[in-house]
């Protein structure tokens, strides 16, 4: 008979290595902090009208300034108000606006400025900002709409 001597040796245990676990959930959160897009003009809620037939192209996003003409319900007055504000910025007056846009226009005198006004508002109210924006040299001006598909 043939017996067979092993050696007791102790066996390596199977263990949870949890180093490399936190390298990947490191890994993992900064790629979706640097993928994360934080746009605050996406937050401000416009209803922009519908075009039917547009010409419009796509321009360079950091050639442009958004101006949003926010529309507010009615008050005690009747009458609807009014913010303007540039970007995500807080509302400001026209005055305020128009200084803006002039000194935007200085630094970058190929800057477009797209309108984004509420269609609930009144024309005269936007009408009077494109003047303010006129006014302060632009001369690319671009009024934003919803597509028929956006809705």
């Amino acid at each position: 008979m043939r017996t067979s001597v092993r050696s007791i040796a102790p066996r390596p245990s199977i263990g949870f290595i949890i180093l490399p676990m936190i390298d990947v959930i490191f890994l993992l959160l900064l790629f979706f902090v640097m993928v994360s897009s934080f746009e605050t003009t996406a937050r401000i809620r416009i209803d922009v009208p519908q075009p039917e037939k547009s010409r419009a192209h796509a321009v360079d996003d950091s050639q442009q300034i958004v101006v949003n003409c926010e529309y507010l319900h009615p008050g005690d007055s009747g009458a609807a108000d009014v913010h303007y504000r540039i970007g995500g910025d807080q509302p400001q007056p026209l005055e305020t606006i128009g200084r803006r846009l002039a000194a935007a226009r200085s630094t970058n005198p190929q800057s477009t400025v797209v309108v984004r006004a509420d269609h609930r508002l009144p024309l005269g109210r936007v009408r009077q900002l494109l003047r303010v924006v006129e006014s302060s040299g632009f001369e690319r001006i671009q009024v934003s709409a919803k597509l028929q598909s956006e809705l």
